[in-house]
């Protein structure tokens, strides 16, 4: 660093990564990023870049050395560990398929009625009435 007159310049600049709330309700937003020699400066040249014409409520910076990310030549990072396809919308099929066999197989109200008599499976339950046939 060099010293001018009682004051500290700094000659290495940081690349800052800048965020911009426009509401208290809304979630931060990555505008775009800043070179700056300080994160007072950063704050201070990310307000006159990204909100001249735009109203906010609060700014971040990050350093981006500070951003963590995944690495773009690894795509196992990304690959599911378990079988969500019932999450994804063509998994939407399947689970129709699916449903409609444990349907068919389900037992009703009246199968279980029938084996608790013990009534085969033939007969509805229902008796002819005293009548002959």
């Amino acid at each position: 660093m060099e010293k001018l007159e009682g004051c500290e310049i700094r000659t290495e600049y940081e690349v800052f990564e800048v965020f911009v709330q426009k509401t208290q309700a809304d979630p931060h937003i990555h505008v775009g990023s800043v070179v700056a020699p300080s994160p007072d400066m950063a704050l201070v040249t990310a307000r006159e870049n990204f909100l001249r014409r735009e109203q906010a409520v609060n700014i971040w910076i990050v350093p981006r050395d500070e951003v963590h990310a995944t690495p773009y030549d690894d795509p196992d990072w990304f690959a599911r560990e378990f079988d969500r396809k019932y999450r994804e919308v063509g998994g939407y099929s399947e689970n129709g398929r699916l449903w409609k066999r444990y349907r068919e197989r389900a037992m009703h109200l009246e199968d279980i009625v029938r084996d608790l008599n013990g009534t085969p499976a033939g007969n509805s339950g229902k008796r002819d009435g005293g009548k002959g046939s």
